[in-house]
């Protein structure tokens, strides 16, 4: 389950289910975690001069000043941070526009060395969403890798529905998107990212599931082609 993505009220249904699940010592640590590393962030922000109160504020309010970004790279790639939600809400941070040529060999160098399954379905996710809202073909190779690579699983979602926004490479996106829509954990983004590509050779296969009896691949089917036929 990705987390970097929740409201706050589906944060608190997260934490209520994860709580059930999991015996009370485990949740406890992991929230005393969670808390500390937060007040480490939230400190050496601080001292780089800005006024936070935790690192979700860089999120959750306007920001203006965008010098936190190189902080942030610094602290994900140091070992003081073990909370996957703190990882990803570090890339959230700085899934801006300000981040564009800082970022991005940092966090695919950092993606490729997630070890955990666990990690790499939230932190990972995050990862593909930065890529996808700040796309460059600069890294199509590297994001057409991930994204063809079933052992990345869910992490390769936003990756996958990056791949519509090329301007360079319609043809070879659109090939691997045809194909990943017979994979189930990507089926929905790689149909989003045909309807971004906007191109007819994808018709035929989302006609197919157009006519699908799963109703969220239906519906997503028939908003891509509307896309394509309008062009």
């Amino acid at each position: 389950m990705d987390l970097s993505n929740l409201t706050g009220d589906e944060f608190v249904d997260y934490i209520i289910k994860e709580h059930k699940k999991r015996n009370t010592k485990e949740f406890y640590e992991t929230h005393r975690i969670r808390k500390k590393e937060d007040e480490f962030v939230t400190m050496e922000l601080r001292k780089a001069g800005f006024k936070v109160s935790s690192l979700f504020d860089l999120i959750n309010l306007k920001q203006s000043d965008f010098e936190y970004i190189q902080l942030l790279l610094e602290i994900l790639e140091s070992d003081r941070i073990s909370d996957d939600w703190m990882r990803s809400g570090i890339i959230r941070a700085i899934t801006v526009k300000k981040a564009k040529g800082l970022a991005e060999n940092k966090l695919l160098t950092y993606y490729d060395n997630i070890k955990t399954e666990q990690e790499k379905e939230s932190i990972g996710w995050s990862i593909g969403n930065w890529f996808e809202h700040l796309y460059s073909d600069s890294y199509f190779d590297q994001i057409m890798k991930i994204s063809a690579d079933k052992k990345n699983g869910m992490s390769r979602q936003m990756f996958v529905m990056a791949l519509g926004k090329t301007k360079k490479h319609k043809s070879q996106a659109a090939k691997l998107l045809l194909e990943l829509t017979f994979d189930k954990q990507v089926v929905l983004h790689a149909i989003a990212g045909l309807g971004k590509l906007k191109l007819r050779s994808s018709i035929e296969r989302l006609t197919e599931l157009s006519n699908d009896k799963n109703k969220t691949i239906k519906k997503e089917a028939n908003k891509a082609l509307k896309k394509i036929v309008k062009e």
